[in-house]
């Protein structure tokens, strides 16, 4: 909430300035071209941040700054806890812990699993963080350098108490490589030459891609329920603005209660990392499954039969019912169905003028539209894999499926199944005669 050059007066956020706004393009990012410096450093005779045109860290020399080298012998100069707060700032719960122990694994996931195939990366969140920080913890999971830059944070507090120091954290970036960077601050002169350091108030955006392609994550369990808040990082959060009448909260300067009630609150951010908007993050939630039939596949090949009607107890054969009822209307359900069925809706209604699927059809018997698939086994025992479905977390069960109704063309109507983990690929134009065929066998 609280950033370099915002300019508070009683306890509310009065403005935050723009001052002068940097992009700079393909900036390295290495061992050789960023160094951790004081912000009272003295180079060659001259100061970084002379007094003469920026006074404001007279208090602070040691504080820690991390200088990037510029064309022309200038340079970007970063104050540490600006990296912090850009880098690790996504949850206030998340700070804490990097900065009031050692980085332990267990204390932001219980688990990790990276796909090196489809570098997909799922975590189970530790107790306590907010689904916000998951993308900044994937990235610290994955990436050694995170891992470093991270760790150094209370690394760095916990040497200078043992050193009787006032305690100036520093870090390093989270990353090594070329990014795009944006920033808000001012240009200060290095000695004779005008414009030499432009000294970082606020960082605005970071282009340099994390460690994965696509993120799942689940949180642990909270005092109170915070989903709302847990939507994709790349999504619009909620603006509580810190000088807003509605707010009412006061910052204290102690630990808060164990017994108190947890509360959460955004404050509105435009896109930090642009790579993110690019890449598929969710939550994974517990959904219940619904109940799943067993078939016995017969050595030619056959299912079991089914006969229609009420069973006489004269045949081996089971009894099926079917049954009609209201279609589920996809406007009002599509959200609250599973992630594989509105993914494949959303392929299947890609680029086309008008919208393929018209609406999702649950299976007869049921007012529930999504199905596992049968438990198919052999006269061994055998069960069929292709009815199964392995999680992000590793866990299998059987694979899920719903059908949905096409609007073809010339008032054709066609029904296509959409299973997990086989979303369609086709876009929205081609024709679904293929698909009519196989509605067909169903």
């Amino acid at each position: 909430m609280l950033a370099i050059g915002d300019l508070w007066q009683n306890g509310q956020l009065h403005t935050s300035p723009g001052y002068q706004t940097e992009a700079f393009k393909a900036l390295t990012v290495t061992p050789d071209s960023a160094a951790i410096v004081k912000a009272g450093l003295p180079l060659e005779e001259h100061y970084l941040l002379p007094w003469s045109h920026h006074p404001w860290h007279r208090g602070h020399t040691n504080s820690y700054c991390v200088a990037v080298a510029l064309d022309k012998q200038r340079r970007l100069l970063i104050p540490c806890v600006e990296l912090i707060r850009f880098y690790f700032g996504s949850s206030s719960v998340f700070l804490q812990r990097l900065f009031t122990g050692p980085l332990e694994p267990e204390k932001f996931w219980t688990q990790q699993k990276f796909n090196t195939s489809t570098r997909h990366l799922h975590l189970a969140l530790a107790k306590g963080l907010s689904g916000l920080s998951a993308p900044d913890i994937g990235r610290i999971a994955q990436s050694k350098s995170a891992m470093r830059s991270a760790t150094g944070i209370y690394a760095s507090c916990l040497r200078a108490i043992a050193e009787n120091r006032p305690i100036y954290p520093y870090t390093s970036f989270p990353f090594q490589g070329t990014t795009d960077l944006v920033a808000s601050g001012r240009w200060l002169p290095f000695g004779e030459q005008e414009n030499a350091t432009f000294l970082v108030y606020r960082l605005r955006s970071c282009s340099h891609p994390f460690p994965f392609r696509s993120l799942s994550y689940a949180t642990g369990n909270r005092k109170t329920a915070t989903a709302s808040a847990e939507k994709s990082a790349t999504d619009s959060r909620p603006v509580v603005s810190a000088n807003s009448k509605q707010s009412k909260t006061a910052v204290a300067e102690t630990d808060p209660g164990v017994d108190a009630a947890h509360r959460t609150k955004s404050i509105s951010t435009k896109h930090r990392f642009p790579d993110l908007v690019r890449k598929s993050i969710w939550r994974k939630k517990e959904e219940e499954m619904p109940p799943v039939e067993v078939f016995r596949r017969k050595a030619g090949g056959t299912l079991q039969q089914v006969g229609l009607g009420e069973s006489d107890h004269h045949a081996d054969t089971p009894s099926l019912d079917v049954l009609q009822q209201d279609d589920i209307d996809l406007a009002t359900q599509l959200p609250l169905l599973p992630r594989f069925v509105q993914q494949g809706i959303r392929i299947l209604n890609n680029g086309g003028p008008k919208e393929i699927v018209r609406r999702v059809v649950p299976p007869a018997g049921s007012n529930h539209p999504i199905f596992c698939l049968p438990v198919v086994v052999d006269d061994d025992g055998v069960i069929n894999e292709d009815h199964l479905f392995t999680e992000e977390d590793g866990h299998t069960r059987q694979r899920r499926g719903c059908f949905v109704e096409l609007d073809l063309e010339l008032a054709y109507v066609g029904y296509l199944v959409i299973l997990e983990g086989h979303e369609p690929t086709e876009p929205a134009g081609v024709r679904y005669a293929a698909k009519l065929e196989i509605a067909s066998l169903l």
